[in-house]
């Protein structure tokens, strides 16, 4: 199978210990690539307050990969988050080039308030 481009964000429960959570985002950095995929780069985002409690919980553990799989590793990944508890979210999105799209979030982590309107503009807002 063809081997497509991934950002893939898990929010882990913030009540876990940084190495608790670390176990928690390794286990599945290891599933992507023990399936044939490959974790191209990975940025921590730390804990942060989620938009919307989940399961009476207020903040939580960011942690994004750009990675290459193919759909099958990605439905394996979706399955097998509803079974961790420690996970409290899972998001995933298909993107054309992993290359730029890291760097695009590194530039805007970096400072936020310079590359903001770039974001906005490629969005349409």
């Amino acid at each position: 199978m063809t081997l497509r481009n991934y950002e893939i964000i898990l929010v882990a429960d913030a009540k876990l210990t940084d190495e608790e959570a670390g176990a928690s985002i390794d286990k599945f950095k290891k599933l992507i690539t023990d399936a044939g995929g490959n974790v191209k780069f990975e940025s921590p985002w730390g804990r942060r307050r989620l938009a919307y409690e989940i399961k009476k919980v207020k903040y939580g553990i960011y942690h994004l990969f750009f990675a290459e799989a193919n759909g099958e590793i990605i439905e394996n990944l979706e399955r097998q988050v509803v079974f961790d508890d420690n996970i409290l979210k899972f998001f995933d999105c298909s993107i054309a080039d992993l290359e730029k799209a890291y760097n695009d979030f590194e530039a805007l982590k970096e400072n936020p308030q310079k590359n903001s309107t770039l974001v906005s503009e490629a969005l349409g807002a």
